[in-house]
Parts: C-alpha cells; structure tokens; sequence
C-alpha cells in the first residue's frame, strides 16, 4: 500500500507504508524465543534478574495507577516518618552520652552526623533515581546498604 501527499501531483512524493492488517508477524523483529536462545553474558543475567517485574506490578495504558485519597494519606505518613527518624535521638543525647561515657560535645554529632546524611541523601540519590531503572537502582541501594558493614 502507498500513500500519496497531496498538492505535489507527482507520485515521486509517495512513500510505502506498511498496512498492519497484512503485515507478517515475522517481519523485522526478532521474536522472545529468539532472544531468549541467545547465550546472556554473566552481567546480562545479573541485569535480567534484578530488571524482571511481575506481571501485576507492569504499567497498564489500559488501566493506569490512580493516586487517590488513601494513597496521598498513605504518602505523607510514610514521608513524615521518615524525617521524624531524624528527630528520635534529641531527647535522649544526654542518656547516650552517660551511657557511652562519652563527652557531650561528642554525643552532640549525632544529630549532625543524620541531619548531613538525610541531606546527602536528598542531593545525591534523589537525581540518580531520575537517570537509572527504579528497581534496580532500589536492589542496588539496598545491596550495597547490606553489605557496606
């Protein structure tokens, strides 16, 4: 099938367009059964593992995720727990401090010590969860957290 621009009146204009109504289903793509004989390198194993989504967790155009009422609330208590977890540690500085028998000067840089990493947090990680595939960056966060000790 060819489809011709009007106004040129030439049909050096036209162009073929493929007609999906007949177009072969083996056409250029490579179907998933051909992909998957491929042999995957280590690392490209690595990716598919940690890339793989189960099907009700998949974006459907069909019936997109709706952010409702109970989900906002759901949101703003998570987000407000997580920086009220950098609150917890102030009322209790001076029980660390004779606790660990360290000066107060010393128990001190704790609330520095969070208040610096939350803000690390925010000015470094947030952008890189822009750049890179959520789900593995997550994986990757919380592998390299359970490892770094």
């Amino acid at each position: 099938m060819t489809v011709e621009k009007e106004g040129a009146g030439s049909s050096a204009n036209a162009s073929p367009v493929p007609d999906p109504e007949t177009a072969s289903p083996s056409g250029p793509s490579t179907s998933d059964d051909e992909k998957s004989s491929k042999p995957q390198s280590s690392w490209g194993k690595v990716l598919s593992v940690t890339q793989w989504m189960p099907p009700w967790c998949r974006f459907d155009p069909e019936h997109p995720p709706v952010f409702s009422m109970p989900m906002n609330v759901l949101f703003g208590f998570a987000g407000g727990f997580t920086v009220a977890n950098l609150y917890y540690n102030h009322p209790i500085l001076n029980i660390l401090a004779v606790d660990f028998g360290v000066s107060y000067e010393t128990v001190s840089e704790i609330p520095t010590l969070m208040q610096a990493g939350y803000a690390c947090g925010l000015l470094f990680l947030c952008p890189l969860g822009d750049l890179f595939k959520r789900r593995p960056f997550v994986l990757s966060l919380v592998f390299f957290t359970a490892t770094m000790w």
